[in-house]
């Protein structure tokens, strides 16, 4: 391979890797790292501010937070054709039945432990999912579990403030990021 071949092999790498960003934004991953990175936001912040009873606000963004996905996913699979969409979301039924069955088996586990195993749970899916997806999903898994367990280990009292601002407004940037750069 001389000099040229390989210079038009690195635009076909570059070319392709920019079609998959464009993929990923049409298929409306930004808006669901927005909408779970609120629900995260608003969810971690009343876990701070409420302690236990926090489990009703959970409850409640947990059901808005799914019912916005239904309907930005439904809405993207008009747009874009793939027949991925229903293995996404078989991946995070799997994911989140195992972590149920997890979490039924160590119980009880309350407040900040319980804020960190849903955290770790859910960066585990991001990380697993951006094995075969995207590195940025990848990334974004291994980066909100390495924040979440800083903020654990520097700031105990504080995780909920922590998970809010970092976890929650981090997914939130994220997702801006996806749809304002990648379209």
């Amino acid at each position: 391979m001389d000099q040229e071949e390989a210079l038009q092999s690195l635009e076909l790498v570059r070319q392709a890797a920019a079609q998959t960003r464009q993929a990923i934004a049409r298929s409306g991953t930004g808006y669901f790292f927005i909408i779970w990175g609120a629900v995260w936001f608003l969810g971690f912040l009343a876990s701070q501010l409420l302690g236990e009873r926090s489990g009703y606000v959970w409850f409640g963004l947990d059901a808005l937070g799914g019912v916005a996905s239904a309907v930005v996913g439904l809405r993207a699979a008009r747009r874009v054709r793939t027949t991925q969409g229903w293995r996404m979301g078989l991946f995070w039924l799997i994911v989140l039945v195992y972590g149920g069955l997890q979490l039924w088996i160590v119980s009880p586990l309350s407040g900040d432990r319980f804020m960190m195993f849903i955290t770790l749970l859910v960066s585990f899916g991001y990380a697993l999912f951006g094995l075969w997806v995207s590195p940025h999903l990848l990334g974004a898994g291994i980066g909100t579990a390495a924040l979440a367990v800083l903020g654990w280990l520097l700031l105990p009292g504080y995780i909920g403030y922590w998970m809010a601002f970092l976890g929650g407004g981090g997914m939130i940037a994220f997702g801006a990021y996806i749809l304002l750069r990648w379209k």
